[in-house]
């Protein structure tokens, strides 16, 4: 590797490109992936706008968006955050994977690690990669590396790089949690819509019958029919709002597994990468000061 840099950070990582906090390895920024939200709810509401008054599926359309008590918009609004979550996770997974491409152990099955040549290969790294420490891969490897005059044993580069291994892994899981939160939270809201909408359908319910049970005329019967209509409508907000809510959630569910894979497989991929690269190149002469 030369000095002409080959990977910068800035240039790949979705997040710092614009301008925004850059979250650690394959975790998104909350601001960042609240934006990416806000921007994705803009787009779905637009087109729902735009699209309100085609026809009559239009407005049907617009009522399942904004209708039914306003349960579908809080509903979305955990949706489109959940999904610029995975967007951004997908798309930082990718700008972790071009470091694993890089080339930065000389190609000669004899070149061995040791204090001397650990130093020109940090060299290299960082003068060939802008902010090396922000991709996983490199920075587990400089860590490792920088502690080669620290370290007594050959094993003690293994453990260092299990430990980081572990340490990545852990920070990779909490990169999920507040999207387990809006995946439990979503069905939630819609089974709060159901109580609310079989609550208000009996409370019409009751309200309709008042005619029959006074004896009713044919006014009666009217106002029966127009209550009975008004108990639909709760019926409505309780069926619909649960049905919206586990559609998005197994949306959003299937979508992270695919994800968590590909989130997985960086890791797997690192921690190989790591010990071919680094562990088994260690030479004996570590133990015995050599």
């Amino acid at each position: 590797m030369g000095s002409k840099t080959v990977l910068s950070f800035r240039s790949v990582d979705p997040e710092a490109r614009i301008g925004l906090p850059s979250g650690r390895f394959t975790t998104p920024h909350q601001l960042s992936s609240f934006l990416g939200g806000c921007l994705l709810m803009g787009v779905v509401y637009g087109i729902g706008l735009l699209l309100k008054d085609r026809g009559d599926w239009g407005p049907e359309m617009w009522s399942y968006l904004a209708g039914y008590q306003g349960f579908p918009i809080i509903m979305m609004i955990l949706s489109c955050w959940s999904a610029s979550i995975l967007i951004i996770k997908a798309l930082k997974i990718r700008t972790q994977r071009k470091a694993l491409s890089l080339q930065i152990i000389p190609n000669d099955p004899k070149f061995t690690i040791t204090t001397a040549t650990a130093l020109k290969v940090i060299q290299a790294i960082e003068s060939s990669v802008e902010d090396s420490r922000r991709f996983m891969y490199l920075n587990r490897i400089v860590i490792a590396l920088r502690s080669m005059r620290n370290v007594g044993r050959i094993g003690d580069i293994d453990e260092m790089l299990q430990s980081a291994a572990e340490n990545d892994e852990a920070g990779a899981e909490s990169g999920y949690t507040l999207l387990k939160g809006f995946v439990w939270a979503i069905p939630v809201l819609g089974f709060i819509g159901t109580v609310v909408g079989l609550t208000q359908a009996m409370g019409k319910f009751k309200l309709a019958l008042a005619p029959v049970v006074s004896g009713g005329n044919q006014q009666g019967v009217s106002q029966v029919s127009q209550g009975l209509l008004e108990v639909l409508r709760g019926l409505d907000v309780a069926f619909v709002t649960t049905a919206e809510a586990l559609i998005l959630v197994f949306v959003i569910h299937m979508v992270s597994v695919f994800i968590r894979s590909a989130d997985e497989a960086i890791l797997d991929d690192t921690r190989e990468a790591a010990h071919d690269n680094i562990a088994s190149r260690v030479r004996i002469e570590l133990e015995t000061g050599g």
